[in-house]
């Protein structure tokens, strides 16, 4: 290697660098594109990545889909945050793959019991459920824990906002559109009643049209 380099002109050094350079930048923007490193962008919200709480490559299976609504779940099961956030999700998304099988964790968004928001499955793709309803065109919010239960935070309900209020003015969705898993499907409990109540009476709609009025 020193005798090569002691060999070579100026020009092939200046070269060599260029492409190695060139190489590793390459490399770099492919893994980031097959990983989703980058993760989902919403103005005026923060969100963490997929990259963030260590998920693994995207695979085969996901349906594409175009964004008309907002649909909220909650987990179904108590959570009372004993495990990281980011370890949560690894387990969910490996259970997804491997108990379902669907291709992901089934949600787009999940919101933890401080209010933050983390990227599940890549919102240009459909969800899944283990209902009826078909989740299609739908942008999918879940709490983790049991809202049946449990008690929506001040700062949850924020992050359901402002994530919603993004959504909406992303992708042109009605507020009106904002529901909840059961009013999709008749025989489930899901949302929760003490999240479902922001929703049945119309708190959550008028808050996100009061803020896309504001933001005009």
């Amino acid at each position: 290697m020193i005798q090569v380099l002691k060999s070579a002109t100026v020009e092939e050094i200046i070269l060599n660098r260029r492409t190695i350079l060139l190489t590793a930048i390459i490399l770099i923007a492919v893994g980031c594109a097959g990983t989703n490193q980058n993760g989902v962008h919403l103005k005026g919200v923060k969100i963490h990545s997929r990259a963030e709480w260590g998920s693994l490559p995207i695979s085969d299976g996901y349906t594409p889909h175009t964004i008309h609504r907002i649909t909220l779940h909650h987990g179904g099961v108590v959570f009372e945050g004993d495990v990281p956030t980011p370890e949560y999700l690894r387990h969910l998304q490996f259970w997804s793959r491997r108990e379902r099988p669907w291709p992901d964790i089934p949600y787009h968004f999940l919101i933890d019991l401080d209010g933050e928001i983390w990227e599940g499955r890549p919102l240009q793709y459909a969800g899944d459920t283990n209902t009826s309803y078909d989740p299609t065109e739908h942008a999918l919010i879940v709490l983790l824990g049991n809202y049946e239960v449990q008690e929506v935070s001040p700062k949850q309900l924020e992050a359901i906002i402002s994530l919603a209020t993004a959504l909406c003015r992303t992708y042109n969705v009605n507020p009106d559109s904002i529901k909840g898993h059961m009013d999709y499907v008749p025989n489930t409990l899901c949302p929760g009643k003490n999240l479902y109540k922001y929703l049945q009476n119309g708190m959550l709609a008028r808050e996100v049209q009061k803020r896309l009025q504001g933001s005009k």
